[in-house]
């Protein structure tokens, strides 16, 4: 099975199981299933970390570390990126950005080409943005396209990623994923 059909199908999968129906979808109560989830000062440079508990406290034997200081909008998307390396890479080692000891992400992986990064922000994206809740909020609020370039300043597509609590960006690479 192809990366991206792995990282979708995951997500929808613990959509299934969480029984979300609409949008915004609770992605730190989903999160808490499977980790305990800390938001620490970090370092600029580090968006989020995944770190193996030892031991397990609670039966949960991982922690999400989310940069605090960075928009919550950005602080969702890490979360849920966390969460994806988390049920889809199998980690047995910490996993952070730079700065960490062991599993660096380095310039390549923030540009998108390491593919376990990839995959995580695949799984991320359809967990904040499932596809078929996206495309009928999409349609309820009027948008046929999407808005090229960062100096276009529909407020659909402004007012659309609040409501989702998504940055302007995800929201529109997202849909220019989906509509393409």
């Amino acid at each position: 099975m192809k990366r991206a059909q792995r990282a979708q199908r995951t997500a929808l999968r613990v959509l299934q199981q969480n029984n979300v129906t609409g949008l915004p979808v609770p992605v730190r109560e989903i999160a808490e299933n499977h980790a305990h989830i800390f938001y620490e000062d970090v370092d600029d440079e580090i968006s989020g970390m995944l770190i193996p508990l030892s031991p397990p406290r609670d039966g949960k034997a991982w922690a999400i570390v989310v940069n605090r200081n960075h928009a919550k909008t950005r602080q969702l998307f890490t979360l849920a990126h966390e969460l994806g390396h988390l049920l889809l890479h199998g980690y047995t080692t910490p996993h952070a950005d730079r700065g960490y000891k062991l599993r660096y992400r380095n310039s390549k992986s923030a540009g998108g080409n390491v593919l376990e990064e990839i995959e995580a922000n695949q799984f991320a994206a359809e967990l904040l943005m499932p596809e078929d809740l996206l495309l009928a909020r999409v349609a309820d609020c009027g948008l046929e396209y999407v808005p090229a370039g960062d100096d276009d300043d529909d407020p659909r597509l402004t007012r659309l990623a609040r409501d989702l609590k998504v940055s302007r960006q995800a929201l529109a690479i997202r849909l220019s994923n989906l509509l393409a």
